[in-house]
């Protein structure tokens, strides 16, 4: 071949095989910053998707530290008589461990008493106790995504239990003795695990199906988590479940619980405070009792949970082994 039609030929394909490098180039770098760019999207909707369950599980965290604060400073909070600085006598103040019940209404309040005939409650967590000062949210436009469910014997009020005997301006209406002894075993389960005191649970988005304008658990919760029995989960692998949920076990009420009755500010007697009350005194820290009992009134504590007509007492200088 003519050697100058073949160096023409050669500058010809080899521009052409230069142009074809460059737009080649250029299509791989459309094509990788579509996958780069495709996959920052993804990661960052991944990022959001766990930002906002780790957001969740905080606000939830403070709803149990709220709760278990409330728990604990039950004979605080209810020394008095309600809206007043009146106190209370010794044997209509709580001690503490009961819990809340649910604001059954919508408006933000608890609703006592609560939980009567059932081993669990489910509902709303209130935004307050507004008559004790005390909240549970500080997000209260938020209120309808927040709930727990409640082994009903760890509720301030529940009717099942009554000091039979007292006028009804009286009753104490709450399970005795309670302490980390009695009940012996929590009602509720959480994904097998027994001996749970409270489920709490911050509901995601409404899913299909799902109606928030009623206040049915169903159009808030999902799968165990709403059925009404004492069997809860934290996750399922469908995609129809978007509940976050947390629990308060009985070992974490216990040591609250002990925490509080166990406070010794002398510590040279090695004696809790508390055990300097006179065994006899009709107060919560003392053994179970009732002081308007009468011969006809049965059993006189609930502790087997069928005797309940007595609420008075919650025998933690028993379990301290307080001095005689």
């Amino acid at each position: 071949m003519n050697k100058p039609i073949e160096n023409a030929l050669f500058k010809k394909t080899a521009k052409n095989q230069s142009g074809f490098i460059v737009l080649l180039g250029m299509l791989m770098l459309v094509v990788g910053a579509s996958v780069w760019f495709g996959n920052v999207g993804n990661l960052r909707t991944e990022m959001m998707a766990i930002k906002q369950v780790n957001e969740q599980g905080r606000e939830l965290q403070q709803v149990k530290d709220k709760m278990l604060a409330y728990a604990v400073f039950q004979p605080e909070l209810f020394g008095t008589l309600s809206g007043t600085s009146t106190l209370q006598t010794s044997e209509k103040v709580p001690g503490p461990g009961y819990f809340p019940c649910p604001d059954a209404t919508g408006d933000g309040e608890s609703n006592a008493p609560c939980g009567s005939g059932s081993s669990v409650i489910i509902g709303r967590v209130p935004i307050q106790i507004s008559s004790r000062f005390f909240g549970f949210l500080n997000q209260v436009t938020v209120k309808d995504s927040f709930w727990y469910a409640v082994d009903t014997r760890f509720l301030v009020q529940n009717t099942d239990y009554n000091n039979f005997g007292a006028t009804a301006e009286v009753k104490s209406r709450r399970y005795a003795p309670l302490n980390v002894d009695d009940p012996v075993l929590a009602s509720l389960t959480l994904d097998g695990v027994t001996d749970i005191v409270m489920v709490l649970f911050h509901a995601g988005d409404a899913l299909s199906g799902q109606d928030r304008s009623s206040s049915a658990v169903s159009n808030y919760l999902e799968d165990e988590n709403n059925d009404g029995d004492t069997a809860f989960i934290t996750y399922h692998s469908t995609a129809r479940f978007n509940d976050t949920v947390i629990a308060i076990t009985r070992e974490e009420w216990n040591a609250a619980m002990l925490a509080r009755v166990s406070q010794d500010i002398n510590p040279v007697d090695n004696t809790p405070d508390l055990c300097a009350i006179p065994a006899t005194d009709p107060h919560w820290f003392n053994a179970c009792n009732n002081v308007y009992k009468t011969g006809s009134d049965g059993a006189n504590c609930a502790s087997d949970g069928s005797g309940m007509d007595n609420q008075l007492g919650q025998d933690w200088r028993s379990v301290l082994g307080c001095p005689p």
